[in-house]
């Protein structure tokens, strides 16, 4: 039944749309009072993302205000990097945004410190509509039975590759089949064709979430309950396949990744100096906008297999959420603003799909017709998914966020030479339970 739930959410969750409902009593009559006077209210949004994601919703924001001209909304944009430390701190200090774009890693935290909306009463009174929502998504944006945020968009983890290059040096381009001994083949043989200076893939061993696709595929999760699921043998094997492709030249080198950050712009990739990536589908659109060669055509396909595998890694993800401060002056406008953003039609037709597929489905057939070549590669590519992917595991628990940073550095030693793997796992492994045993 899941799997068939979230073949209608594949086709499922863009970003932002929505209809700009009326509907519903807010509890918070100051609020419906201010609005309902004629006063003017100020909200503001958060959100990261390119400058791609950046002016579409803009324009969706501003399609809202031309139709609610009592409510105006300052944006508050930026990239991922530092994007929840900057949050963190807001929500401390009592002065979050009264919208907050939302990722799945980090919910179970915001949501746990009271920081987020239940948007429940809202749902109840019809001033926020998900009817056409599909039924997982709205348990993923649930924490303790209360919903605290709406998916703006489906996606799943791919590698991202220029297809040009595969057929300039003759390299046959990945079957959904394929293994990590095969992406590691074909990263080095890239690297080989095209010499000093190319790499085959970006080094994405420091990424969390890739590696734990590998610990599913293994048959664990990444998190069990308050101590970590991946063993000593998954941490081993993952940095040792990265380590090796690094002296092959097959990944970029510890100098090349640490300069780059999660702004495509910044990727090998886009830079015309790798093949291959792994991102989510979603960022497809902004990484072909942000490639240096404009003629060069990008793909996607699965994440590897493990051989032996015990399961499929792959999972349908909510790409990320938009959810409520609190806090917010002003919760039946944030309301508002949310069911604009994932139901309007006219707001669906600008945000498109840059965000995932989207959550409704009558929004969904209404953008098929009009998709680009890059929007059907990745509908097309969140409907194969859909049928060969396993359940996604719950939101990562409080203290992901350090366990995240730690990740990273500790790829980092290990690329630099700084210490031995084994070291490194170890550290790793014993700060981490660390964390999560003073989040219980």
């Amino acid at each position: 039944m899941m799997k068939k739930a979230l073949v209608v959410a594949t086709l499922s969750t863009a970003l932002l749309m929505s209809g700009c409902s009326a509907g519903g009593k807010s509890t918070d009559m100051k609020a419906a009072a201010s609005s309902e006077s004629g006063k003017k209210v100020e909200l503001r949004m958060t959100w990261w993302g390119s400058s791609t994601r950046h002016d579409l919703t803009m324009k969706a924001l501003k399609l809202f205000e031309q139709k609610h001209p009592e409510v105006t909304i300052k944006a508050e944009y930026s990239g991922y990097d530092g994007y929840f430390d900057k949050l963190s701190t807001q929500v401390a200090g009592g002065n979050a945004p009264d919208l907050i774009q939302m990722d799945y890693a980090f919910l179970t935290d915001y949501a746990k410190r009271g920081a987020l909306l239940d948007l429940g009463p809202y749902v109840q009174s019809k001033a926020l509509k998900t009817e056409n929502h599909d039924a997982t998504m709205l348990k993923a944006g649930s924490v303790d039975s209360k919903l605290y945020a709406i998916t703006l968009g489906v996606n799943a983890l791919g590698v991202v590759y220029n297809a040009n290059v595969f057929k300039e040096v003759g390299v046959e381009e990945p079957k959904e089949s394929w293994t990590w001994k095969e992406f590691s083949d074909t990263a080095v043989k890239i690297a080989q064709a095209k010499g000093k200076g190319y790499y085959g893939s970006t080094d994405i061993s420091g990424t969390t979430n890739i590696f734990e696709m590998l610990v599913r595929q293994d048959g664990r999760a990444l998190f069990d309950g308050n101590k970590l699921g991946a063993s000593a043998e998954d941490f081993t094997s993952w940095y040792s396949m990265w380590d090796e492709l690094r002296k092959n030249r097959g990944i970029t080198s510890a100098e090349v990744t640490a300069a780059m950050s999660n702004a495509l712009e910044t990727r090998p990739l886009a830079l015309g100096t790798a093949a291959m990536d792994v991102v989510w589908s979603n960022q497809i659109i902004a990484f072909q906008k942000a490639m240096k060669n404009q003629s060069d055509t990008l793909k996607i396909q699965v994440v590897p297999h493990l051989t032996g595998e015990k399961k499929i890694g792959e999972y349908l993800k909510p790409s990320m959420f938009i959810s409520a401060s609190a806090k917010s002056a002003h919760p039946k406008e944030s309301a508002m603003v949310i069911d604009f953003l994932v139901n309007d039609p006219e707001a669906a037709q600008i945000l498109g799909s840059e965000r995932g597929i989207p959550v409704n489905s009558q929004i969904r057939e209404q953008l098929k017709p009009s998709l680009s070549p890059t929007d059907k590669n990745v509908f097309d590519f969140i409907d194969n998914v859909s049928k060969h992917s396993s359940d996604i595991d719950p939101p990562y628990p409080q203290g992901y966020a350090e366990i995240d940073k730690n990740f990273k550095t500790a790829s980092e030693k290990i690329s630099f030479g700084q210490d031995k793997i084994e070291n490194v796992i170890s550290q790793f492994t014993s700060n981490t339970n660390t964390i999560l045993s003073k989040n219980k």
